[in-house]
């Protein structure tokens, strides 16, 4: 395949603008030829939080790190639309996670497992470009 990416709506902060969020997304998706896209609901009443989120996970069939990088640009400047993973499927490896999806979607060993290989590991040349887009401010 090629690379995997998981972004996440808010849809009680969103909810005036949530179908034209939907038509930007859409239209983004089309222009960087994704092969196909799947969304869900995520609805959890916490005491500590309320998540009501819509996710959308987006497949792309590229080596082209230009076309993912510049998807990843355009989806980072919508307000309101949160970046939740991006996940390598040619290497099987998780190249990025928000916060919320480490510490709620993943389990512990496997959340733990990444922080610790997010530090040790070497990217590919693709890899630590779509990295420099998602960390503007990182080295690497």
């Amino acid at each position: 395949m090629g690379y995997i990416i998981e972004i996440s709506v808010n849809i009680l902060k969103q909810n005036d603008n949530k179908d034209h969020i939907q038509e930007i997304i859409t239209n983004y998706m089309e222009i960087y030829n994704h092969i196909s896209f799947y969304e869900n609901y995520e609805f959890e009443n916490n005491f500590r939080f309320m998540r009501t989120h819509k996710v959308m996970t987006i497949h792309f069939d590229h080596d082209d790190n230009i076309i993912i990088t510049q998807f990843i640009k355009k989806i980072k400047n919508i307000y309101g639309i949160h970046i939740e993973s991006v996940y390598n499927d040619i290497s099987k490896s998780l190249l990025y996670a928000s916060q919320y999806y480490l510490n709620f979607m993943m389990d512990k060993y496997l959340a733990k497992k990444y922080k610790l290989n997010k530090r040790t590991r070497s990217y590919s040349e693709d890899d630590v470009i779509i990295l420099k887009e998602l960390y503007k401010n990182i080295q690497f």
